[in-house]
């Protein structure tokens, strides 16, 4: 599961400088990590609660 992670994770990186060309790359680059903080959260938790 780790390196379907990884390779998830550099495929994402990929579209998201892609699409955000115009934008500030620090600004995308928080968001992101929020992003998959926050889901990676909400999967740890949604594990425990089986």
């Amino acid at each position: 599961m780790g390196i379907y992670k990884t390779v998830c994770y550099k495929v994402e990186d990929v579209f998201v400088k892609l699409l955000s060309k115009k934008q500030d790359s620090e600004l995308v680059k928080e968001k992101v990590s929020t992003y998959r903080t926050t889901k990676e959260n909400a999967s740890s938790q949604k594990k425990e609660s089986k």
